[in-house]
């Protein structure tokens, strides 16, 4: 249920790791306020609603374990650990096989400075989740702060075992790397430094670690490469956080905050469907999509809790107030375009996904809804495929040469339908409906 974001690419790599609820993301806000105070005063504002929403989902629902989860996340990410504790220990009181909130406990006894109860709740985590890299990672890491390093050794191989079988990225081989350092094993090291950079080619430590492990290994030629290009971006590191800080000091460093607070409200968006509260649901996540107007996730649960209420005369009135606060937001269009196409109305979704393409020319969704709109209304056949060929110069997936594919053959273009189908299943050999599609246009007409 949770995921961890990443920010700028090499503070990702030494960035925590977050949880999220119903696919809201746990970003922590640091260094955030600075000092032009519109933006202080509008950030204070954001966090303050956002606590307010994740204390009212706790009271509304008590005993669900999610709002804790949720207000937990919340006091979190405002630096309040002690409270977002509290509420993490009731949810997993609630639902001992909450992992998250494992993960989460762990996280800040580690940043409190107690590596021995960090290492205590990741392996109780562990016992719920054996195969978790997070708290793998959090408890090798642990162990080595408290000079368990042999332990810690053997976790962290089995963190990067994890890892590679899930195919997922973490910091498995660098946490892997500083403990072979710590047991002097200089070989062991660089080859785990190396896979490090493998996984993240710009991790600005792996680096460092690397020069200093050949300088052990007695290779000085290879200990100067890495070291100079260590000092590189150790550079590109400094100037990046010098970039980011005077972003912070304008509006602009308000983005991130918008993105971490709307998560919130997304996620209480969603224990109020949970608990069919709709109509508190709807107003929280028309709150988020104007908070974070790129996110196309608020948009997607509004638009499904009005089809599923059969409420979509009420789901355009919403869009439409939407695009009228934001009218260069292409999203919005898009879904008005997909409720008018629910209520037959083919004038106006086409307007509205003609109006997409106008807003936003690079992005495949515009041409791609649109060639659907003709194909299912068995309207302007001529220029459905010269749509679908415009997505597919901007987006070569499988599903889009799925789509022009079904064209085609409804054409009795058998032959550029199957050319088609081919590279879909080629981009996707185990997708069962491109298999059926090729298995169907193979047999004879």
């Amino acid at each position: 249920m949770f995921t961890s974001p990443t920010r700028a690419f090499r503070r990702r790599v030494i960035a925590a790791r977050q949880a999220i609820i119903f696919g809201a993301l746990f970003a922590m806000i640091s260094g955030i306020l600075a000092a032009d105070p519109a933006p202080n005063a509008e950030a204070e504002e954001m966090k303050r609603e956002a606590i307010k929403v994740a204390e009212t989902a706790a009271a509304d629902f008590p005993d669900d374990p999610l709002t804790h989860a949720l207000l937990g996340s919340a006091f979190y990410n405002i630096g309040r650990s002690d409270e977002a504790a509290r509420h993490l220990r009731k949810c997993i009181q609630l639902r001992p096989d909450q992992i998250d909130a494992y993960e989460i406990l762990a996280r800040i006894a580690y940043e409190k400075g107690h590596p021995e109860e960090s290492a205590r709740l990741s392996r109780q985590g562990l016992e719920k989740a054996p195969a978790n890299a997070e708290l793998l990672n959090r408890l090798g890491q642990s162990l080595m702060d408290s000079g368990q390093t042999g332990d810690a050794l053997q976790t962290l191989k089995k963190a990067v075992a994890v890892s590679n079988a899930a195919n997922v990225s973490s910091d498995s081989w660098h946490l892997l790397a500083q403990c072979e350092m710590q047991l002097q094993d200089y070989a062991s090291a660089k080859q785990s430094f190396l896979q490090t950079i493998k996984v993240f080619p710009g991790h600005t430590q792996a680096y460092f670690g690397l020069y200093t492990a050949c300088l052990r290994l007695d290779q000085p030629a290879e200990a100067a490469r890495y070291r100079n290009q260590f000092l590189k971006l150790e550079s590109e590191d400094r100037q990046a956080l010098k970039n980011e800080n005077s972003q912070e000091e304008t509006n602009a460093g308000l983005t991130p905050i918008r993105a971490t607070v709307s998560r919130t409200l997304l996620g209480a968006a969603q224990i109020y469907v949970a608990h069919t509260n709709f109509s508190t649901a709807s107003d929280l996540l028309r709150k988020v999509a104007l908070l974070d107007p790129e996110n196309p996730s608020p948009r997607m649960a509004l638009e499904s809790l009005y089809v599923q209420r059969s409420e979509l005369g009420q789901g355009l009135k919403t869009f439409e107030n939407l695009a009228a606060r934001q009218p260069n937001n292409s999203l919005n269009y898009m879904f008005i375009g997909r409720l008018h196409s629910r209520l037959n109305h083919f004038e106006e979704a086409e307007k509205a996904f003609q109006k997409v393409q106008e807003l936003d020319p690079k992005s495949p969704e515009g041409y791609r809804a649109l060639a659907e709109l003709y194909f299912r209304n068995k309207r302007k056949p001529e220029q459905v495929n010269a749509l679908r060929l415009k997505a597919l110069e901007l987006d070569t997936t499988g599903a889009q040469f799925y789509s022009l594919a079904i064209s085609l053959a409804n054409q009795n273009n058998r032959k550029g339908a199957l050319a088609a189908a081919k590279e879909a299943l080629a981009r996707n050999p185990d997708d069962p409906k491109f298999q059926g599609l090729l298995q169907q246009l193979q047999q004879p007409p």
